[in-house]
């Protein structure tokens, strides 16, 4: 930097002070240490971060929180704004603190800025769980295993499904960690009526949630209006996977059948690529994919109405997660495995040991960590890239963990001891 900087940082009319980060080379971070005495200039003006050289504040920001940057410091002022409009920075920032390759698939769509925020509180959060967190165990209510929990309402309304045929709702947001009472006023809603068979799988779109059952019922619940059932579908097996959207709910059947349900009408479809139990289904505008005990992984192409894809697998799939161009795998042998579903290829990238000693019962993939469940009572939070080592091992649960729901930094589990494991990042309350 040469005394050129003066014209650099001169403010114009109508424009920022500097110029904006993808005009900086800052491949390999700023390092303040290449600063020679002579550029700084002095003056008897009060020293404010904005009269800073370039170098000196962007090697400042790699100390303060991506969150901070974006919420706070780029609203100052439109220089400070200007700094941080481009990917340039957010893709360095994340490669010198995680420099394995990621996101794990490319995607044209990836925000760098929002993977950078979630990915340093994600990890600031579950590197150390047992002080960033309030955690506790919810029993109220539960009598018997719970084999489904869903997050939904931005991680303030929790629901859960067990096999005392139960359906449990509750709000979070009521949670107290200086009262122990705060606990059992979370309840919103508890019957053990809601279903005459084990509720298994739960999922929701806007403020209606959706149950399936052992029973082979389908319910939706209106939970504008006290959670009141208003709507229920008949099908021929137990159901153990929803997907619910907008005027559509797909289900994985035990017949080895795939529901389709439109709300506004009162028709069953349903469609047979399966050759036993669909134990798993994920969805998005394009593709449907499920997981079969038959060991394959089918992909279903919406617009064709027919199968696209079918994939074979060593072992079976118990769950699996479908978003960002990826599709990961919880498989029975305790793996995970990922497939780049970019362009409609979902090709095999690899098979991962993340060190479960049983299945793997759940996956959920998000920018900021992928969180694994198993039977062998753990839950997993994984970094979120090419080779997912573990950032903690959550040894909580004393029984398998059956299932795992994640939305805005909360985290539940369904637990075989009979019980609800909830994480709520301290800072939410």
């Amino acid at each position: 930097m040469d005394k050129s900087t003066d014209k650099i940082i001169s403010t114009d009319e109508g424009q920022g002070k500097y110029p904006p980060s993808d005009s900086i080379s800052i491949e390999d971070g700023v390092d303040i240490t290449d600063l020679q005495i002579d550029d700084v200039q002095y003056s008897e003006e009060p020293l404010t971060l904005d009269k800073l050289p370039i170098e000196i504040l962007m090697y400042i920001c790699n100390f303060l929180d991506a969150k901070f940057l974006v919420n706070s410091l780029s609203k100052v002022c439109r220089s400070f704004q200007d700094l941080f409009v481009s990917d340039i920075y957010w893709k360095t920032r994340i490669k010198k603190k995680w420099p394995k390759p990621y996101p794990p698939v490319y995607d044209d769509n990836f925000c760098w800025r929002e993977a950078c925020i979630v990915r340093e509180e994600c990890f600031r959060v579950w590197s150390k769980p047992d002080t960033t967190c309030h955690h506790f165990f919810y029993k109220e209510a539960i009598f018997a295993p719970v084999d489904a929990v869903h997050l939904m309402n931005n991680g303030t309304i929790l629901a859960s499904g067990s096999r005392d045929r139960y359906l449990n709702v509750l709000d979070l947001s009521k949670y107290n960690p200086d009262d122990p009472a705060s606990i059992k006023a979370m309840k919103v809603f508890s019957d053990h009526k809601a279903h005459k068979g084990w509720i298994w799988s739960l999922a929701s779109h806007e403020n209606t949630l959706c149950s399936g059952s052992w029973d082979t019922y389908i319910k939706l619940w209106d939970l504008d209006n006290g959670v009141k059932e208003y709507n229920k579908y008949k099908c021929k097996s137990a159901i153990l996977g929803i997907h619910f959207e907008a005027n559509q709910i797909y289900a994985a059947g035990y017949d080895r059948h795939v529901y389709i349900i439109d709300p506004r009408e009162s028709e069953v479809h349903r469609k047979r690529y399966h050759r036993r139990p669909v134990l798993c289904l994920a969805a998005d505008d394009k593709y449907i994919v499920t997981g079969s005990e038959d060991k394959t992984i089918a992909v279903f192409d919406r617009r064709a109405g027919q199968v696209y894809k079918t994939i074979q697998l060593e072992s079976f799939a118990m769950d699996i997660s479908f978003s960002h161009q990826q599709l990961w795998v919880a498989d029975k042998e305790g793996n995970l495995q990922l497939y780049d579903a970019s362009l409609g290829q979902f090709k095999h990238i690899k098979t991962y040991d993340v060190g479960h000693k049983g299945k793997a019962t759940g996956v959920i993939y998000s920018p900021g960590a992928i969180f694994t469940s198993s039977t062998d009572n753990t839950i997993k939070v994984l970094e979120p890239n090419l080779s997912p080592a573990a950032i903690t091992t959550i040894n909580d649960h004393s029984a398998p963990v059956t299932r795992l729901a994640y939305q805005n930094g909360v985290l539940a589990s369904a637990g075989s001891d009979v019980s609800i494991g909830i994480w709520i990042p301290k800072q939410t309350l």
